[in-house]
């Protein structure tokens, strides 16, 4: 075997520099490829932020002020998901731990309770659509089936 080696150096070192040539190659390719200059790819803007070559239209040089709101002014209340509780029995009579429903963790009862959910008769009570509804509120993406808490809430609630 060492015979062989030293008999062929020279094709054994033509090999390897052939193999580093292209390493560097492709990897030189790849690095260009990962981050292209602005300019290349038309990006160019300018301070304002136009893009480059843009001039202001006669429409873009009224000033905007009708269109942005006062600084001062308080932003707009964000539209509550319609949480309603499922069941017209109050919260206020008492609550149960609904963390004992597996899948259901400390903070979707928190959340279920801010929309008025805290016992488990009201989750037994849940229809298809509030099945849907708190699946949506909850960011829940489909555990209130797949773990069945409406089955659990009736064996829980009695």
């Amino acid at each position: 075997m060492l015979w062989l080696i030293w008999e062929m150096w020279i094709l054994l070192a033509l090999f390897f520099a052939a193999g580093v040539i292209a390493g560097w190659v492709v990897r030189g390719r790849s690095d260009e490829a990962a981050a292209p200059a602005p300019r290349q790819l038309g990006f160019a803007t300018r301070m304002d932020g136009r893009p480059d070559g843009d001039e202001p239209a006669a429409a873009d040089a009224a000033p905007a002020a009708e269109s942005e709101p006062a600084p001062d002014a308080a932003p707009a209340p964000r539209a509550a998901p319609d949480a309603q509780p499922a069941s017209p029995e109050p919260a206020a009579a008492g609550s149960d731990d609904l963390t004992a429903i597996r899948g259901l963790g400390p903070k979707a009862a928190e959340k279920l309770a801010e929309a008025g959910v805290t016992r488990y008769a009201q989750i037994a009570a849940w229809s298809e659509a509030d099945v849907a509804r708190f699946d949506e509120v909850l960011n829940a993406r489909g555990r209130i089936a797949r773990d069945g808490w409406v089955d659990q809430a009736k064996a829980l609630a009695g």
